[in-house]
C-alpha cells in the first residue's frame, strides 16, 4: 500500500520509538504536524490494519512494517577521495575522514550511524591515500571500495561518476569528512529526496533558503537560511535523475569535469528536482575545517606538536 506523507512520519515514529503508551500531543509536537491529523492517521491506520491500538497505547503491526517497508534506505555512497590540506599535518599519510578524534576515525561515525539504521550495502569512492581506506575492511567487511585516480585534476563529480552503478533504488549520498554526534540524522526510513541543514541568521559558508517547501538560492554566504551538510538522500526517481545529469555534464558541459556533484541538482540543474531540507541541529555534526580546530577538538594533537 501507498503511504500519504503523514502517514508515513507516524508509521516511521512509532516504528523508531516502539509500541507503548502514546499522547496525540507527544506525537503531534515530535512531527510537527497537527494533533487532528495524527488523530485521523491513527483511525485509518488501525482500520487498515497497521497500528494495533488499545487505548493510549500505540504499536506497528507486522502490516505496518510491510507498509513502511519500500521506504526503506538499503544503501549508501560515501565521497571520500579529497586531500583535507588544510588538516596537515594530521592528512600527511591518510585521507581526511581517517583522521582520529579521540580516537575514533571521523568517517566511523558515519558509517556507524548508518549501519545502526540498518544499512550495509555501502560504497566508499577514495583518491588520496586510497590504500588507507582498506583499514576500514577489519571493521565493516561489507564496504566496497572504489578508486578515483583523478581526485587530484578533477572535482569531486569525478567521484559522483564512479558512483553511477550503485546510484539507485533510493539512496544515501554523503560527504565522508563530517564527524557525526548524533547518529539519528541517519533516518532508517525516507519518503522524500532531502539533505539535512542546520538554521543560521547569518552565515559565510555554502548554504540555502526554503522555496515552497523545497531547496532554493544555494550560495556561499545567505542571510536568515540553513547550512549545508553533505548529507543528502535521493528517491528512486531522483537516482535516475542524478545518473543522467551527472553523466551529462561530466561528459557533455564545458569545464564539467570541475563542478561540485551539488551545484548539478541545486544549481545547474535545479528545475529537474524538488530537494526538502531536513533540519538538524549545528551540535549533530562537526565540521572539522582545519588543523587549529582538530587541536581544539582534540588535544592530543596539541601533544604531538610540542
Amino acid at each position: 500500500m501507498s503511504l500519504t506523507r503523514y502517514e508515513f512520519e507516524l508509521l516511521a515514529y512509532i516504528e523508531k520509538y516502539g509500541g507503548k503508551d502514546y499522547s496525540i500531543r507527544e506525537i503531534s509536537d515530535n512531527l510537527c504536524i497537527s494533533g487532528t491529523e495524527i488523530s485521523r492517521c491513527i483511525e485509518k491506520l488501525r482500520g487498515n490494519g497497521c497500528l494495533d491500538v488499545k487505548k493510549a497505547d500505540i504499536s506497528l503491526t507486522q502490516a505496518g512494517l510491510d507498509a513502511l517497508e519500500p521506504y526503506r534506505v538499503k544503501r549508501a555512497i560515501i565521497l571520500a577521495a579529497g586531500f583535507g590540506s588544510r588538516m596537515m599535518p594530521a592528512t600527511a599519510d591518510r585521507p581526511k575522514p581517517m583522521v582520529t578524534v579521540r580516537g575514533v576515525r571521523i568517517l566511523d561515525t558515519l558509517l556507524d550511524a548508518l549501519v545502526s539504521a540498518g544499512i550495509t550495502d555501502i560504497t566508499v569512492v577514495g583518491g588520496y591515500c586510497y590504500d588507507k581506506l582498506s583499514e576500514l575492511l577489519e571493521k565493516y567487511p561489507f564496504l566496497k571500495l572504489i578508486e578515483n585516480r583523478e581526485y587530484d585534476k578533477t572535482n569531486n563529480i569525478s567521484s559522483a561518476m564512479l558512483s553511477l552503478d550503485q546510484l539507485h533504488g533510493g539512496c544515501y549520498f554523503c560527504e565522508a569528512d563530517l564527524f557525526i554526534t548524533n547518529p539519528d540524522v541517519i533516518r532508517k526510513y525516507q519518503y522524500a529526496s532531502n539533505i539535512l541543514g542546520s538554521y543560521s541568521m547569518e552565515t559565510d559558508d555554502w548554504s540555502f533558503k526554503m522555496a515552497d517547501g523545497y531547496l532554493a538560492d544555494y550560495k556561499k554566504g545567505n542571510t536568515y537560511c540553513y547550512n549545508y551538510y553533505g548529507i543528502s538522500y535521493w528517491t528512486p526517481e531522483d537516482c535516475e535523475k542524478l545518473r543522467r545529469d551527472f553523466a551529462r555534464v561530466f561528459h557533455d558541459f564545458e569545464d564539467g569535469k570541475n563542478y561540485f556533484w551539488e551545484f548539478i541538482p541545486f544549481v545547474l540543474l535545479k528545475e529537474n528536482y524538488r530537494v526538502e531540507i531536513r533540519p538538524c541541529m549545528k551540535q549533530d555534526i562537526m565540521e572539522i575545517d582545519n588543523y587549529f580546530e582538530l587541536q581544539q577538538l582534540d588535544p592530543g594533537y596539541k601533544e604531538n606538536d610540542s
